[in-house]
């Protein structure tokens, strides 16, 4: 019986099949009450060896996956934190979604007090921040964020129900829209950060400054090159200054990315780029001009030809819902369209079959904007740019 749960080995952990735990099972029946022993499935004894054998099976998998946890590939939940503890990362925590400066109005010297509901037209409640009293003209402005965590959507002029009436608060409208909220990120995207982030701790090299990138609010992703030499050079078509470094970064605020390449960058390294942000080196003191680039737009288009099976209600929409989710990096496990990286047809079709399991993916065709050319092949961009893709530039042909 050892035997059974000797499925650790040197190269990881070995999950056999039920089947091989049945026959185990039913050998070492028969060692003991014989070999002409009838272990069929509808007799007395092969119903508890079956029993016994599915118990031994769970106790397998509840190991193994135990044991993986050790395997930050593998890891997840309490134990895949505390593994990127080790490097100090922390999992991205659940937030709400936010608008500001929402007008309300009512009586003079109202006072609308913190924690107050308003209602969206497709029924999201949102609540006050903090505690505003009316102006003399009735009007004021108040912080609103929603009562639940996530991307809870709230576009200009739908906040306009008042949930917890009070005397004197007549109105409520949000002139822009809100600042989505996000949920608290999956183990997947936490596994692939912790692979973006493994020179956390470090500084100077490269892998150090990308990583210190990447752990920075916000950022998507990005590309770096580095200019080791005291002459300038085109590299992978970016011309770049002596001793310097450049990054093309996407997501992050402006003042965050510079702090991070100020902080992680080697002594005396300059930095190329467009974009300049004044940083001052808490040490120091001193202000640095520091440069990095954003990345240019390019805009494609997609032709889809798909067979559906009965259960896709509607497959334009699902295959442009699939396609839009690959790109904004909303599947579990795709890292979507990113910076520098190709636009690839297989990719979209891998992600439309992920996405909606009952469309068939016959062909898939993409195209720059301008000029149009459909092709079944990568289209590469430069470093400095990233693709993009509208609802209105995914043709679907359902066959």
């Amino acid at each position: 019986m050892t035997d059974t749960y000797d499925y650790l080995t040197r190269t990881g952990v070995i999950v056999p099949d039920t089947a091989g735990v049945l026959d185990t099972v039913r050998n070492e029946w028969r060692g003991v009450l014989g070999d002409d022993l009838s272990v069929a499935d509808e007799t007395p004894q092969g119903v508890l060896i079956t029993a016994d054998a599915l118990g031994r099976s769970s106790v397998i998998r509840n190991n193994a996956a135990l044991a993986n946890q050790i395997n930050p590939n593998e890891a997840g939940g309490v134990f895949l934190d505390a593994l990127c503890a080790l490097t100090g990362l922390e999992r991205a925590k659940a937030q709400r979604s936010s608008i500001a400066d929402v007008e309300v109005t009512g009586i003079p010297n109202t006072v609308i007090r913190q924690g107050l509901r308003a209602r969206t037209e497709a029924g999201e409640l949102f609540e006050t921040t903090e505690t505003v009293v009316l102006a003399r003209d009735g009007r004021a402005k108040v912080g609103f964020r929603a009562v639940e965590y996530g991307p809870v959507a709230a576009p200009a002029g739908t906040l306009r129900h008042i949930v917890d009436s009070v005397l004197g608060w007549e109105t409520v409208h949000n002139p822009e829209n809100a600042k989505l909220g996000r949920g608290r990120q999956s183990d997947a995207s936490l596994r692939r950060l912790r692979k973006q982030t493994l020179a956390l701790q470090g500084v100077s090299l490269c892998e150090a400054i990308t990583s210190a990138l990447y752990a920075t609010e916000g950022v998507q992703s990005l590309q770096f090159r580095e200019n080791t030499e005291s002459v300038a050079q085109v590299i992978d078509g970016v011309v770049m200054k002596p001793h310097s470094i450049w990054v093309c970064i996407d997501g992050g605020t402006d003042v965050d990315i510079a702090q991070a390449l100020l902080k992680n960058k080697s002594a005396g390294a300059g930095w190329n780029g467009t974009v300049q942000v004044n940083a001052v080196d808490p040490a120091s003191g001193q202000s640095y001009r520091v440069r990095f680039d954003r990345p240019i737009r390019r805009d494609f288009l997609a032709r889809v030809t798909v067979r559906a099976a009965s259960s896709v209600a509607d497959p334009q929409i699902a295959v442009r819902d699939a396609i839009l989710a690959y790109s904004e990096k909303r599947i579990e496990g795709e890292t979507g369209f990113t910076v520098g990286t190709s636009v690839s047809p297989f990719e979209l079709a891998a992600a439309v079959n992920r996405y909606v399991p009952g469309l068939y993916v016959q062909r898939l065709e993409v195209s720059h904007l301008l000029p149009i050319n459909y092709v079944t092949t990568e289209i590469p961009l430069g470093i400095w740019e990233k693709a993009a893709i509208a609802p209105s530039g995914i043709q679907v042909i359902v066959v």
